[in-house]
């Protein structure tokens, strides 16, 4: 009886310990326990890719920082000129060119795209064709600003796409840097579907690595200046099927106190009480989304097992429960799961919610499907118990609506097979809106067809 009231307190004694590590390895002042990265040796050439002018030292100025000490080939992709209606395109400009320099770098080392700040989500969802560009609050629909790479560059998601692409082609990157899918500001996330199009379009080998800038409310934990601490993911990003894996990249003593010094430059952004502070900490945190593998299918199932609930479409990946701008508020737009099923005929995409899908919203699946002949942007729209799904390919545009089908809280559609047959590659994310505002949205994923 000793002998096994001995071995249950060690086994309490373990799992207590176990639970302790867990615990201590998610304060701020403990080391992340995930493995490091980005790796940057001697062959590299890094490009970090920036929505606006200071997101690159923010989030990734230890590793400009780094590289330059080590002599890599380092470039910054800056895509907005900044201008939010607090402070001019010139003076952000200026900031991004002085803090960048603080790291070491060369006024020829960023690249600045000149498109609007907080435009980017309409280039890339709404505004994508020449024949359809965006118009700013200024009237205008091309470039206006004199630093920009491409001089009177039209306002579309089809030419920063081109402008990108350029710039990967002519740098040849090993290694490129940009922002996160589950980034909660737009630009960002627009930021992160414009990369994984290019590099998905252009067959882009080299490695990835996403960076995080905005979580509200309570995420960079302490949400203050404590350069005594480490950056350590949040906790709902972790752990995801398919989710994103994480790594950390340590910050000696000297690079983390040069980081800190080169955004005290961005002066109209960064005070020094900011909680943008947050972020300088003794290590910067990136991470890695992998591509997702689905195998198509030539059998055929019939649509009553999927329509009858017997049988559901496998999870291509999961989204952080309680995420999005409202944090989670209206769980009917909350979204938690995306699956497909690729068959022989048919095909079936479903959504997952936390409560059943609410009546008063809009929910889109956004795909871009690639295969040698070019790229078809395929949308999604499920609104008032209606889906409708609208395809452009090299000019043309069709539409037509798809069998829908609500099951407690899943969304379930029948797409044509043929629309994936051609594709090896394509390109998927999932928002859902309501009242014209965006409630929550999944990062951009890459999924590969076998």
């Amino acid at each position: 009886m000793k002998h096994k009231f001995k071995i249950i307190l060690l086994l309490i004694l373990f799992a207590t310990l176990a639970v302790m590590s867990y615990s201590y390895s998610h304060l701020p002042f403990y080391p992340s326990d995930y493995p490091a990265g980005p790796s940057l040796s001697a062959g590299d050439r890094v490009l970090v890719i920036a929505p606006h002018p200071d997101d690159e030292v923010i989030c990734n100025g230890g590793v400009i920082s780094y590289a330059v000490e080590n002599h890599i080939p380092v470039k910054v992709v800056v895509i907005t000129d900044g201008n939010d209606t607090k402070t001019s395109a010139l003076v952000r400009h200026n900031e991004s060119i002085n803090g960048t320099q603080v790291l070491g770098l060369n006024e020829d080392d960023i690249i600045f795209l000149g498109y609007k700040d907080g435009s980017l989500n309409n280039l890339l969802n709404y505004h994508w064709n020449y024949n359809n560009p965006y118009t700013a609050s200024d009237g205008s629909k091309q470039t206006n600003y004199p630093y920009a790479l491409q001089k009177n560059a039209t306002y579309c998601g089809s030419n920063l796409a081109d402008n990108l692409r350029t710039v990967i082609t002519d740098f040849k990157p090993t290694i490129i840097i940009y922002p996160s899918g589950d980034d909660e500001q737009y630009d960002h996330q627009a930021t992160n579907g414009f990369v994984e199009y290019v590099t998905t379009q252009t067959g882009y080998s080299g490695s990835k690595y996403t960076y995080l800038l905005h979580l509200p409310p309570d995420w960079p934990s302490a949400r203050s200046y404590y350069p005594e601490y480490y950056l350590n993911p949040p906790e709902q990003q972790v752990g995801l099927q398919n989710g994103p894996e994480w790594f950390v990249f340590n910050l000696t003593s000297y690079q983390e106190r040069l980081k800190e010094k080169a955004m005290l430059d961005y002066k109209t952004q960064i005070p020094s009480t900011s909680y943008l502070m947050s972020f300088v900490r003794k290590n910067e945190l990136f991470a890695h989304y992998p591509t997702i593998n689905v195998s198509q299918s030539n059998i055929i199932i019939p649509e009553s097992d999927y329509t009858g609930g017997s049988k559901v479409p496998v999870n291509l990946f999961s989204d952080p429960v309680g995420d999005g701008k409202y944090q989670g508020k209206e769980q009917s737009l909350d979204i938690t799961t995306v699956g497909m099923d690729l068959n022989l005929a048919k095909s079936w995409i479903s959504i997952k919610t936390r409560e059943e899908p609410s009546p008063s919203g809009v929910y889109h699946v956004r795909l871009n499907l690639f295969h040698p002949a070019g790229v078809e942007r395929a949308v999604i729209t499920v609104e008032n118990g209606k889906a409708e799904m609208q395809v452009e390919s090299e000019g043309n545009s069709s539409a037509e609506s798809i069998p829908l089908t609500i099951q407690n809280n899943t969304i379930l559609l029948e797409v044509p097979s043929s629309l994936f047959t051609e594709n090896p590659y394509f390109t998927v994310n999932v928002d859902s809106i309501k009242s014209g505002a965006i409630y929550d949205q999944t990062a951009w994923r890459v999924v590969k067809v076998n």
